[in-house]
């Protein structure tokens, strides 16, 4: 699928225009918006917890479908409708997905580098398994329009080659063994490159899919 380079300047198809006056990816969670979001999935133990949550925003977000955001929260805790204590708090936690959502999406269509949410451990080192892990459940939703990146990926090194690296360390088939930690950072760097690539590898069948929509 052809797509445009719109960061390369050497590109033949690289689009100044477009670049320059990208606009500015909306804000990031704040700390107090993104301790308040933590602490309520926390209450809900069967469902995610932030770095599941921001994988499988980031697999449906880069993906060829398009969706309302909003029909994936019962998903996102367990899939029910999670319990709010009053109509302040529900509209609090949607604003605050919503508002994530919004960060990941404009970084991604400005091909700037957005940095997954990792949890490290106590020496601040990350494993992004959960992450891998949540950005499958988000691709797996519409398993059917990746077809052509997962059979790809099963022949050679594809854009999904990181991600699917960390999500299969921990499945109970893995004969490979446990990721060294150089390869580790190396594939965490290079899951951070290939986000916004996948996301453009994509645009033009979100595009078709949109105006399919409007019909």
């Amino acid at each position: 699928m052809s797509k445009k380079n719109t960061t390369d300047p050497d590109a033949p198809d690289f689009d100044l225009d477009s670049f320059l006056n990208a606009p500015e990816a909306p804000p990031k969670l704040d700390d107090k918006q993104f301790d308040a979001l933590e602490a309520f999935l926390e209450q809900h133990p069967n469902g995610m917890h932030m770095e599941i949550l921001d994988g499988f925003f980031c697999g449906l977000i880069c993906g060829p479908d398009v969706m309302n955001p909003e029909e994936f929260i019962p998903y996102i805790f367990g899939g029910k409708a999670p319990e709010y204590h009053s109509p302040d708090q529900e509209e609090e936690i949607r604003n605050t997905l919503m508002q994530h959502w919004d960060h990941i999406t404009g970084m991604m269509k400005n091909q700037e580098s957005y940095y997954p949410f990792l949890y490290s451990d106590n020496d601040f080192k990350v494993n992004g398994n959960d992450w891998a892990l949540g950005f499958v459940l988000g691709l797996d939703k519409y398993r059917d329009s990746w077809s052509e990146l997962l059979e790809q990926a099963q022949i050679e090194e594809n854009l999904l080659t990181p991600i699917l690296t960390l999500y299969l360390e921990t499945s109970p088939d893995n004969t490979e063994g446990l990721i060294h930690a150089e390869d580790r950072e190396e594939i965490v760097t290079t899951l951070v490159n290939n986000l916004p690539q996948i996301y453009h590898h994509f645009s033009e069948a979100r595009e078709k899919k949109s105006q399919g929509t409007l019909h």
